[in-house]
């Protein structure tokens, strides 16, 4: 992680981060799937990348899914293909700016991952 990342933006950066983080998770849990396992999986990743918890792949993932689904109901004729591209491709773009941006150092990656501090005692 600290290899993607050489810095975790804290301030008014970390501030946009995170609500690029809340969105994901707002529009994952908005009702676009219909079975109960897919909603409660959608949940879940949300909540972590709320939580800002291994933010690039979960993302990567979240990105992926939604590109091919949207793709799907473009291919099946959906009779709201159009609603679900818009839906799909706005949780996808934000998913994409997450994995490139980072999560931000109001995160549980920045905690885990971020630059350490090494203080050597006089001796």
């Amino acid at each position: 992680m600290d290899r993607l990342f050489p810095v975790f933006p804290s301030g008014w950066s970390g501030v946009g981060l995170f609500c690029l983080r809340v969105a994901v998770l707002v529009t994952l849990t908005s009702g676009v799937a219909s079975t109960l396992p897919i909603r409660l999986a959608l949940a879940g990743a949300g909540v972590l990348v709320l939580l800002g918890c291994l933010t690039p792949v979960i993302c990567s993932i979240i990105a992926g899914t939604a590109l091919a689904t949207a793709g799907w109901s473009m291919v099946s004729a959906s009779p709201l293909w159009f609603e679900s591209l818009r839906v799909h491709g706005l949780v996808a773009a934000i998913a994409t700016a997450l994995v490139m941006l980072g999560p931000g150092a109001y995160s549980i990656d920045a905690r885990l991952f971020g630059w350490r501090e090494l203080r050597v005692p006089d001796s």
